[in-house]
């Protein structure tokens, strides 16, 4: 998944220019308050493995927020970024929204144009890094599954996926609810400036949780589509859809932060519906007001399908860190991970060590 990063880079940057460009001589124009929301993250990681082979990871990126009156907000999210894991590069933008907002004992929210992820607890907790207790990623996120269908795609159990579509969101004092349309399958992200691209696909979602309590909340939805186009494996000759159930809970209190989200796929394919389940769970603990630990355990289950057997396979990581607020704006991180990849016998270690930088501007 690279692209040419001159023009990804030119073509975003342009374009996020061009919303606050427009929305900021609107105010100028009606003689208004700015409304500018502007903060931006840099963030450089580094791995080293016992054999001394090393991997580095980058992430820049700026969300840009501009009220326009009346309850409607325009939001852009441009980004760059470097995977270390796997060394892909690409620059993209991962939000470009026209938003409307009515609070109330019932608030309403509409979101149109390229959203945030409406699935996935991870895609709305951690894909800052400075929100992200620990220095990893789930690998739900950007590890492919096994193959379920032979020689043909292989998607993610829950992507970071960012959807052209569209957005309704109610909300009460205890509980959420939502629906979505979106062009993309969970399964399969598609980038802006980023090839090669998955299909189009149709997908719907419902979802909502409840707040019993401050600091409590446990959620759940089922996103239902397309994810596999007819001729995209020598076997499969229709449309296959696929049903994406989660089940996801946070909770805070003092100084401990815990989250966890359990993700179910059901594939179909040219043989039968193939199954692929996973889970995280992570958390957070604050020692002092500037040093803190945190933790992940992941396991993904998927099978594995070739012309002649289907197997199961898993991926378990285990990940711990600890953490240093050198400032309220550079974060310092360190720690070890664990990988057993699919149909890996053994575990692959890493020591990791990351600096965040963010910043709000306006």
């Amino acid at each position: 998944m690279n692209s040419a990063p001159g023009s990804a880079v030119g073509s975003a940057c342009m374009l996020s220019l061009l919303l606050l460009t427009t929305a900021t001589s609107v105010h100028a124009q009606q003689a208004r308050e700015s409304r500018v929301a502007i903060d931006t993250v840099a963030a450089i990681d580094r791995a080293v493995s016992p054999d001394a082979r090393a991997t580095t990871g980058v992430m820049l990126d700026a969300i840009i927020s501009v009220g326009l009156g009346k309850g409607f907000e325009a939001v852009t999210w441009p980004i760059a970024q470097r995977i270390g894991g796997t060394g892909a590069q690409s620059a993209d933008i991962w939000i470009a929204t026209l938003r409307y907002e009515r609070p109330g004992p019932i608030g309403v929210r509409v979101d149109g144009g390229l959203l945030g992820a409406p699935v996935g607890l991870a895609n709305l907790t951690v894909r800052r890094p400075h929100l992200n207790p620990t220095i990893s990623q789930p690998a739900s996120l950007f590890s492919a599954l096994p193959s379920v269908e032979a020689r043909g795609p292989r998607g993610n159990l829950l992507g970071a996926i960012y959807p052209f579509g569209g957005q309704v969101t109610v909300s009460g004092s205890h509980w959420d609810a939502r629906a979505a349309l979106i062009d993309t399958s969970p399964l399969r992200r598609r980038g802006v400036f980023v090839d090669p691209k998955p299909p189009r696909f149709a997908n719907v979602l419902i979802g909502g949780g409840i707040t019993p309590f401050v600091g409590f909340r446990v959620g759940t939805s089922v996103t239902h589509g397309g994810w596999m186009r007819a001729g995209e494996s020598p076997a499969n000759t229709v449309e296959r859809d696929a049903t994406v159930v989660t089940i996801e809970t946070e909770l805070s209190f003092a100084y401990t932060r815990l989250a966890g989200e359990w993700v179910r796929d059901s594939l179909e394919t040219s043989g039968e519906t193939r199954t692929a389940t996973g889970w995280y769970v992570q958390g957070q603990q604050i020692l002092a007001p500037r040093w803190f630990v945190a933790g992940r355990v992941e396991k993904i289950v998927s099978p594995l399908v070739l012309a002649t057997a289907v197997t199961s396979q898993n991926l378990t990581t285990v990940e711990e860190v600890i953490g240093y607020r050198v400032t309220p704006e550079f974060t310092l991180r360190m720690g070890h991970r664990a990988r057993r990849g699919f149909g890996r016998p053994t575990f692959d270690h890493q020591y990791a060590i990351s600096l965040v930088w963010w910043k709000r501007w306006i």
